[in-house]
């Protein structure tokens, strides 16, 4: 919980957990082979965290992206979904 003082936020005490998780994906991908996937339970295992934790971060990032994205570009919350659509359909995953 953040602890909030007259001009500061004090940070969370989570340092050493966010710490573990970019030491583990440093490691995964110095150790990967170009182009490999990995399962999300592979990556909480390098990482030492859960799967679950692995798909929190991984949503937060693609949001945090798409607001990027939305912002550089003008866009609404519906052009991009109107985007996301057309690549969807024309550049299947």
């Amino acid at each position: 919980m953040n602890i909030e003082t007259d001009s500061e936020t004090l940070p969370h005490n989570h340092g050493a957990k966010a710490e573990r998780i970019d030491l583990g994906l440093a490691v995964l991908s110095a150790v990967a082979t170009p182009r490999a996937t990995h399962t999300t339970a592979e990556i909480a295992a390098w990482c030492g965290c859960s799967k679950a934790m692995i798909t929190a971060i991984e949503a937060r990032a693609l949001r945090r992206l798409r607001e990027k994205v939305r912002a550089q570009f003008n866009l609404s919350s519906l052009d991009m979904d109107e985007r996301l659509r057309f690549l969807a359909l024309h550049f299947p995953s």
